[in-house]
């Protein structure tokens, strides 16, 4: 498959890139710094661009299979007032949508945070009102993404963490029973197995060890 990667330089992203391009796929990673791909090869594409800029995501989307958002936002932005920043994960998966209407994909997939589900523990409750800006704008990117016309999939995973780990358990619509934290490879793993095996169309996810 061609397979459309947003994000591909961050710790989701890498792992996804590398994954895809194991398994035989052909992989274009719109980056804006295409010299911090960590992956090489043949089946890779680098085209140097940003989310804001739609016409080139959707010059650069054609005659792809499905678009992948590995977006998110450096540690310390979390925090971060919605107001204060130049841009949110909202406006990107808004401007993501555009871009793909028309390029003509259909299949979306990115992941939001499993502190979206209700009924969270003390410790995860606590975390979501530390970045609630954080998951105000998650909010309202989903809200986005639900409202498109697309085939999309939207996976909630607890919380993430590097290592080459790549077991996880998925539940439509909740938290697996007793999720522990994943690495951010399983995440990219079910990312990738998603679109491979066609599953969990306009359906979220939820994601844990």
């Amino acid at each position: 498959m061609r397979l459309f990667i947003l994000g591909a330089t961050g710790r989701t992203g890498k792992e996804l890139t590398d994954l895809a391009l194991k398994k035989g796929h052909s992989v274009t990673a719109f980056v804006r710094s295409p010299q911090k791909l960590a992956a090489t090869g043949a089946g890779l594409r680098a085209v140097e661009g940003s989310p804001a800029d739609v016409e080139r995501m959707a010059e650069a989307m054609q005659g792809h299979d499905a678009v992948f958002s590995a977006l998110g936002p450096k540690p310390r932005e979390v925090f971060t007032s919605l107001s204060k920043r130049s841009w949110t994960m909202e406006k990107f998966a808004a401007n993501t949508i555009v871009a793909m209407e028309q390029a003509k994909v259909r299949k979306l997939v990115l992941f939001s945070s499993a502190g979206l589900f209700p009924g969270q523990t003390i410790v995860a409750r606590f975390l979501s009102v530390l970045g609630r800006h954080h998951m105000t704008d998650l909010r309202q990117m989903e809200k986005t993404v639900l409202e498109s016309p697309l085939e999309w999939t939207i996976v909630r995973p607890v919380w993430l963490g590097p290592g080459g780990d790549e077991r996880y358990r998925a539940k439509v619509g909740a938290l697996p029973p007793e999720a522990k934290k994943l690495s951010f490879r399983a995440l990219a793993k079910c990312m990738l197995e998603t679109v491979e095996g066609d599953l969990y169309r306009r359906q979220i996810v939820g994601l844990g060890k």
